[in-house]
């Protein structure tokens, strides 16, 4: 499991979301913004808003997303990924 910072102000900015947060699993940067147009751009997930919350499954789909964070809903999705779905 990873997550993908997509456009912050800079990479030192999303490494100090990812250490506030005590975040272990690897953050990967999206500089350009290319994997988040990726996503964006999917009917299923229609968003204006940002930032957001995107969680990709260990098969690779889409098992969160929301507009706004929500400390308990991320948790309780990455505790549940991990223990296998």
């Amino acid at each position: 499991m990873w997550a993908i910072a997509s456009e912050e102000n800079n990479e030192d900015a999303a490494i100090d979301f990812a250490d506030a947060l005590d975040l272990t699993m690897p953050v990967l940067y999206d500089e350009g913004g290319e994997v988040h147009a990726d996503y964006v751009t999917l009917s299923e997930v229609p968003s204006a808003a940002y930032p957001e919350e995107w969680i990709v499954g260990t098969d690779g789909t889409i098992v969160y997303h929301a507009a706004l964070y929500d400390y308990s809903a991320v948790t309780d999705v990455i505790e549940s990924e991990l223990a296998g779905g």
